[in-house]
């Protein structure tokens, strides 16, 4: 089953809100959708977990490669809105030490941007 991702700009953030269930076997779909929706010119992204009631390991493995196309100077990349289920494996798994956690989408925008979050 292929993910569906609506992505956003939030003060020069991208924002990708992904929906659905991520398993290992749809993690091939999870990261070209991520793939497809980012650029190279692109500093920052949030992903926001809102609607995500299930991400596996296999996800994890494509957030984190995400991620480290989003480290270095100028750069930064954070997860935020985790569903109960999907907080359990990011802290079991110590993602939440790799990556920046937010709890809203606004939080992650100030945090990245020193701005206040809601696209001013």
């Amino acid at each position: 089953m292929a993910i569906q991702i609506d992505w956003s700009r939030n003060n020069g953030v991208l924002i990708a809100r992904p929906q659905g269930r991520i398993f290992s076997s749809n993690s091939m779909d999870w990261q070209s959708a991520l793939e497809r929706g980012s650029e190279p010119e692109d500093k920052a992204m949030v992903v926001d977990f809102a609607q995500v009631p299930y991400l596996s390991s296999a996800g994890l493995r494509v957030l984190l490669t995400l991620a480290k196309q989003f480290t270095g100077a100028g750069h930064a990349f954070g997860i935020c809105q985790l569903t109960r289920k999907v907080r359990k494996v990011v802290d079991a798994s110590g993602f939440d030490r790799v990556v920046s956690v937010y709890e809203s989408e606004a939080e992650a925008v100030a945090a990245i941007t020193g701005a206040d979050g809601d696209g001013s």
